[in-house]
C-alpha cells in the first residue's frame, strides 16, 4: 500500500516490523488466558463433584430408611404401632426430621411426627409424578405440610405382591441443613452453591447474592458462563444430585477468577503497544525535525520559484541534513537556469508579438487600401448591377479588415489567435451602416455575448454577416420602407448561433433561386460545421439563421450591444 505522506510510511513500516512481536504477544496472552481458564474449569467441576457427593448423603440415607421400613409389617398394615415403627427406624438423623405412611389415595396413616388426620397428598404435583414412579424420586423444595417449613420430599412407591398400589413411604428432608451443609462445602469465600432443577432454576441456596438462570445440559466436567440480572458475570460447574431432576451447582464471579489471568494478558498486550508506541512517537518527531520541516521549506522555495521569484536562500539550507542540502543547491541551479532561459524566451516572444502586430497592421492597412480602390472605382461605374458588386465586396473586405484590426488592437487574444465576437460584430455594423447610409429608413441593430471565437470561426462568421445584412438591405425594404435589421450572436449548451432577423417584404423560399449571396452563405455554413437555415414569408420578414456546435471558444459573461 503506498503510504500517504513519508512520516506515515516510516510508521507503518515500523508497525510492520513490530507487528510479528506483537502478534505472538497475543497469541502467548490468549494461551496464558486459555490455561488458566482450564485450570479454573477443573477446579469448579471439582468442587461442584464434591458438593453433589455431599449434598446427595441424605438422599441416599433417605432412599435407604424408606425400603427398610416398607418391609416393615406394622409400617405396611398402617395401625396403631405404624408411628412407633416410623419413629424408631428413623432413628436420630438430623437431615431427616420425619418419615411417614400413606395409603393409596395419599391420606396420610402414619408419621413419626403428630400430624392431623385429615391430611392428603393426593394432590401434591410430587406426590402424583412419584405414585407412578416404579422407585425412589425426590422433589423440588415445598413446604411441608407436616413440619411447616421447606423440605425435599423422598418418596418410594408401595405395591403389594398383584403389582397393586398400597400408598407410599415419604421422608422429608430438611432444606435448611442442606443449604447450611451448601454453605459449609464452599471452598473459596466468592464461590456460590445451590441446587437446581432441570429448567436450571436455584430451587435451594444459602447465597444472598443474585444468581443466574443456568444451564444443567452441560452435565458434569463442563465449565459455563452465565450473566445474572444484576450484570455480574459467573463461571460455573454443574454435578447431577438425583435422577437428573436435581442439580448441584458451584459457580465463582468471573472477574474474581480470572483476575490474575486478565493482568497478565494486559501486560502481555501492553508491553508491545507501549513499544510500538513509542517508536511511532520517535519516527513522528524525528521526521519533523530532521524532514519534514525542510521539505515544507523546499515546498515553499519551489512554490516561490514556480512564480518567478528566483531569489532564494542557499545560506538557509546548510544546517538541514546533508542529502536535503544537495537538493536545496540543485533548486538554486534549476532556477538560475530557468531565469536565464526565462530572459531569453520573453524577448524572442516580445519579437514575435511584436512581428505579429506588425503583420495584422500591414494586413489591415492594405485592406483599407484595397477598400478604398474599390471605392473610387464604384464612383465611376454608371451601371448600377456593377456598382452594388463592387459595394458588396468591398463590404466583405472591410469585414477582414475589422478581423485583423481587432487582432492588432487586443494584444492578449491576438497572440492566441482569438477575436471578440462582439467587438467584432459591433464594428461591422458600424461600418455596414455607413457603406448603407442612402438607406436611413433601415436601422442596423447588432446584439453579441461577449466571448472570443478562434480566427478560422471569425472569419466565415464575418462573411455570412455582411452577405445576410446586405441581402436584407438590398431586398428586403424597396421604395423606402421602414424597417429593422437585427445581427445577434449567442451561446446556448455549447451552441453558437448567428442570426440576421429583418422586418422587411420577405419573399417566397420555395421560388428562391440560387444566388451568389446564397451559395457563400451555404459555404461559410459548411466552414463552421454547422447549419444554415432561412425562413421567410411574403410581408412577414425573413430570419437567416446559421447553428454549430461550440468547439474551441471561451464562453464569456457580459451582453454588449449597439444600436
Amino acid at each position: 500500500m503506498r503510504p500517504v505522506t513519508l512520516r506515515n510510511g516510516l510508521v507503518l513500516i515500523v508497525i510492520a516490523a513490530l507487528l510479528p512481536i506483537g502478534s505472538l504477544s497475543i497469541v502467548q496472552a490468549l494461551s496464558t488466558l486459555n490455561y488458566s481458564r482450564t485450570l479454573i474449569g477443573n477446579r469448579l467441576v471439582t468442587s461442584a463433584l464434591a458438593t453433589a457427593a455431599r449434598e446427595r448423603d441424605p438422599l441416599v440415607i433417605s432412599k435407604q430408611v424408606l425400603l427398610t421400613l416398607s418391609k416393615d409389617q406394622a409400617v405396611l398394615s398402617g395401625n396403631a404401632g405404624c408411628s412407633a415403627a416410623l419413629k424408631a427406624g428413623l432413628g436420630n438423623i438430623a437431615a431427616i426430621p420425619n418419615v411417614a405412611r400413606s395409603d393409596a389415595m395419599g391420606r396420610v396413616q402414619c408419621s413419626a411426627l403428630p400430624f392431623d388426620p385429615a391430611i392428603s397428598f393426593a394432590n401434591e404435583a410430587w406426590w402424583q409424578r412419584g405414585i407412578k414412579a416404579q422407585g425412589f424420586t425426590v422433589s423440588a423444595p415445598v413446604n411441608g405440610r407436616i413440619l411447616k417449613r421447606r423440605i425435599l420430599v423422598g418418596m418410594q412407591p408401595i405395591q403389594v405382591k398383584d403389582g397393586t398400589n398400597d400408598g407410599a413411604m415419604t421422608v422429608a428432608i430438611d432444606a435448611s441443613w442442606l443449604e447450611r451443609s451448601m454453605a459449609a462445602s464452599e471452598l473459596d469465600a466468592d464461590a456460590a452453591v445451590a441446587i437446581v432443577d432441570e429448567q436450571g432454576t436455584v430451587v435451594l441456596t444459602s447465597e444472598k447474592r443474585q444468581l443466574p438462570q443456568f444451564n444443567v445440559a452441560f452435565g458434569d466436567a463442563k465449565v459455563a458462563d452465565a450473566i445474572a440480572r444484576d450484570g455480574v458475570a459467573w463461571m460455573y460447574a454443574v454435578a447431577p444430585l438425583y435422577d437428573n431432576k436435581l442439580f448441584v451447582v458451584y459457580a465463582e464471579p468471573t472477574k474474581h477468577l480470572l483476575a490474575t489471568a486478565v493482568k497478565q494478558v494486559r501486560i502481555s498486550l501492553l508491553l508491545p503497544i507501549a513499544a510500538l508506541l513509542i517508536a511511532c512517537l520517535a519516527i513522528w518527531f524525528g521526521t519533523t525535525r530532521l524532514v519534514l520541516q525542510w521539505l515544507e521549506s523546499l515546498r515553499t522555495l519551489a512554490s516561490q520559484f514556480a512564480k518567478g521569484d528566483f531569489a532564494g536562500n542557499a545560506e538557509k539550507y546548510e544546517r538541514a541534513p546533508r542529502e536535503l542540502g544537495l537538493l536545496s543547491a540543485d533548486l538554486h541551479s534549476m532556477a538560475r537556469a530557468i531565469e536565464t532561459r526565462d530572459h531569453e524566451l520573453q524577448a524572442a516572444l516580445d519579437a514575435k508579438t511584436a512581428l505579429t502586430h506588425d503583420i495584422h497592421h500591414r494586413v489591415k492597412n492594405n485592406l483599407q487600401i484595397v477598400s478604398s480602390l474599390l471605392n473610387l472605382q464604384a464612383g465611376k461605374i454608371s451601371d448600377p448591377a456593377a456598382r452594388e458588386a463592387l459595394n458588396q465586396t468591398r463590404a466583405r473586405i472591410g469585414g477582414l479588415a475589422q478581423i485583423h484590426r481587432l487582432l492588432y488592437e487586443e494584444s492578449h487574444d491576438s497572440d492566441h489567435g482569438n477575436v471578440n465576437i462582439a467587438s467584432l460584430l459591433n464594428a461591422l455594423c458600424v461600418q455596414l451602416r455607413a457603406l448603407h447610409r442612402g438607406q436611413s429608413n433601415v436601422q442596423l441593430v447588432c446584439e453579441a455575448a461577449s466571448q472570443t471565437v478562434p480566427i478560422n470561426n471569425a472569419v466565415p462568421l464575418t462573411l455570412l454577416a455582411v452577405e445576410a445584412v446586405t441581402n436584407a438591405y438590398r431586398h428586403g425594404f424597396p421604395s423606402g420602407q421602414n424597417g429593422r435589421i437585427v445581427v445577434q450572436f449567442m451561446v446556448i449548451d455549447e451552441q453558437a448561433t448567428l442570426s440576421v432577423t429583418d422586418d422587411g417584404s420577405g419573399f417566397d423560399v420555395t421560388q428562391k433561386t440560387a444566388s451568389m449571396g446564397g451559395q457563400l452563405m451555404e459555404a461559410f455554413a459548411q466552414q463552421l460545421g454547422g447549419v444554415l437555415s432561412v425562413v421567410s414569408t411574403p410581408g412577414n420578414g425573413t430570419v437567416i439563421k446559421l447553428a454549430y456546435p461550440l468547439l474551441h471558444e471561451q464562453a464569456g459573461g457580459g451582453f454588449a450591444s449597439d444600436a
